[in-house]
């Protein structure tokens, strides 16, 4: 059986955290391994790990940021594909399976499906749905992919694959890396996991320092009128898979609760979207 070696890097996230494991537990289809790497949390943290059990595998110790306490979990990693969940992040029913039946189908390297986006409380703020991969939007544009729905096979990644020098666009550096050694992107529309927005999150502090440097690694141009037109392409590519009518199809679920693996209304909710958003290709278009 395919199995898949979760991620996650965590840090003082432990109000958010049992929710990511939760919702790996509850996933169903390839056999898979969660690996907590967590970086001295003297929050409740720990005692949220504990509580779990045998079911996920965690330790806790310094490390340099979040792309080693990554590179540090990739180390005891043993599955065939590699996901990488924030301890604020969690996954959307099924969303794993559906990646590793792409992959596997396919033969692809890097496997990425859409995200929501939730508040502080696990509500509904948006549906972000994708487009199939190109490599000039993702050099021009930036990282489109969420990493909350991507799953990488093990096999390319190597060794230490995130940057430790990078705290907030290690993301885009990796995706730019990978596509360069000719790994191959595939997307499926399907929402895979969702990216919690909060004020603590390190993703709301400005990161134009390494922005830069990660420009400069890849040949990419600074001027703006490139990343107008990365932004231009992103958007017609959006616009013809379909992507802006999803969106505006999810906005009719804003504010309720998607922590499925919880209540019964987030449940609802879930089925709820993946029938109005998705229903054609999946079937499961309950809500009309």
């Amino acid at each position: 059986m395919t199995t898949v070696s979760i991620l996650t890097p965590s840090y003082g996230y432990g109000r958010f955290i049992a929710d990511g494991i939760e919702s790996v537990i509850q996933q169903k289809g390839p056999r898979l391994q969660h690996i907590v790497q967590d970086a001295g949390s003297d929050d409740q943290t720990l005692d949220v790990l504990r509580s779990f059990g045998d079911r996920v595998e965690w330790t806790s110790e310094r490390d340099l940021g979040q792309s080693d306490g990554l590179n540090k979990a990739l180390a005891r990693a043993t599955g065939d594909w590699v996901a990488w969940l924030n301890a604020d992040e969690y996954y959307l029913p099924d969303g794993l399976r559906v990646l590793v039946e792409e992959g596997e189908r396919h033969g692809g390297d890097v496997i990425y499906g859409d995200c929501i986006t939730v508040d502080r409380e696990g509500r509904l703020l948006g549906l972000r749905p994708q487009h199939p991969f190109s490599p000039m939007i993702l050099r021009l544009y930036g990282p489109f992919l969420a990493s909350v729905s991507v799953i990488i096979r093990r096999s390319i990644l190597g060794n230490d694959p995130w940057d430790p020098s990078l705290k907030l666009v290690m993301d885009w550096d990796l995706y730019l890396d990978l596509a360069s050694k000719g790994a191959s992107f595939r997307h499926v529309s399907y929402p895979v996991g969702a990216f919690r927005q909060h004020e603590d999150q390190a993703s709301a502090i400005r990161g134009r320092p390494e922005t830069r440097d990660v420009r400069e690694r890849y040949s990419i141009p600074r001027a703006r009128w490139y990343r107008k037109v990365g932004t231009a392409f992103h958007r017609m590519r959006k616009l013809a898979a379909g992507s802006y009518a999803r969106q505006l199809r999810a906005r009719a679920f804003q504010g309720r609760d998607l922590r499925w693996f919880e209540s019964e209304e987030g449940a609802e909710t879930f089925r709820l979207v993946l029938g109005r958003c998705y229903g054609q290709r999946w079937g499961t278009d309950k809500s009309r």
